[in-house]
């Protein structure tokens, strides 16, 4: 293949209506390559509405001008070359370098052919290649929800009138009270319970693991107070960053369980059976006892039950 096949052979990505407008200066410009000089990419430039044929060899980079109808060779010696940048625009591709202390600017067309001759100026100038930006991880669509808090205001830290809900962070859910600051805290689960007595009793489980909750009777009474025909309760099982467990009953419809239906829980499981567990004791487990008697002497557990939960906590 001889020099201007070679050329031509860089310059197809271009289209061959673009090598067509450059006949001229391919056989001008190979006629100036030396016997040790090697051909390493070629494109194009666009100016004053004519074609202009830009070669990369192993020595030099090359184009031409007209003076007189005459044309001039124009040379660039890589070695004379210095602070070369290559700027990647959507319309041309702008290299700007130093030459023999001149500030040189060359606008190429932006095609496929201008690209491998940019990535050859790069790799030749040992600019390092521009990192492909990481997407950035998607946050969780926010959720949103204000609440009717049954049992459980007494444990959030600001009272007010207007509770609300919301998720920005898988795991992790906000409190806001009557629009202040709002306080963060680890979802461990939800649960959504129709069955009164069952709530309650999931309750209680974080009660006799030293949570700081009311009454498991109170917890009964409010929630039968409270929730109407088409509303369901919800027990959002939660965390402070200390460790201390926060456990909320709310009044939901269904619009309200659609958005909880949404919400992403931390990945440290957690269950409320686990959590009826007491803890290794040698002493009488009264206050335990008690609320369990409460439990059984307004309903909410069989004796049964009572009887089978009191083995529990006695260890019998």
């Amino acid at each position: 293949m001889n020099l201007q096949e070679q050329i031509r052979d860089y310059l197809k990505p271009a289209g061959k209506q673009v090598i067509s407008l450059v006949e001229e200066d391919i056989e001008f410009l190979s006629s100036h390559i030396e016997s040790d000089e090697k051909i390493i990419s070629a494109t194009t430039s666009w100016k004053r509405a004519t074609f202009f044929l830009y070669l990369l060899t192993s020595k030099r980079i090359l184009t031409s001008e007209k003076i007189k109808k005459e044309k001039n060779l124009i040379s660039y010696d890589l070695n004379a070359i210095s602070s070369l940048i290559v700027n990647r625009k959507f319309l041309s591709v702008e290299v700007v370098f130093t030459h023999l202390k001149n500030e040189i600017k060359i606008k190429l067309n932006s095609d496929d052919a201008t690209k491998a001759f940019a990535d050859e100026l790069e790799n030749i100038f040992g600019i390092s290649e521009k990192p492909i930006p990481k997407k950035k991880e998607k946050e969780p669509k926010a959720i949103k929800l204000n609440m009717t808090i049954l049992n459980g205001k007494e444990q959030i830290k600001e009272s007010g009138f207007n509770y609300a809900l919301q998720q920005t962070k898988h795991g992790y859910i906000d409190i806001i009270v009557d629009f202040k600051e709002p306080e963060t805290f680890k979802l461990i689960k939800w649960e959504r319970v129709e069955n009164v007595q069952k709530s309650a009793s999931s309750i209680v489980g974080w009660t006799v693991i030293g949570s700081k909750f009311g009454n498991a009777g109170a917890i009964a009474g409010a929630m039968g107070a409270n929730i109407g025909k088409d509303k369901s309760v919800e027990t959002l099982f939660l965390k402070r960053e200390n460790g201390e467990k926060v456990p909320l009953v709310i009044k939901c419809d269904k619009k309200d369980l659609e958005k909880l239906s949404l919400l992403i829980v931390a990945e440290e499981e957690e269950t409320t059976q686990a959590a009826l567990t007491p803890p290794p004791t040698t002493s009488i487990p009264t206050e335990e006892l008690i609320k369990l008697k409460e439990l059984l002497d307004v309903g909410i557990l069989t004796q049964e039950e009572f009887d089978a939960k009191k083995k529990q906590l006695l260890g019998i």
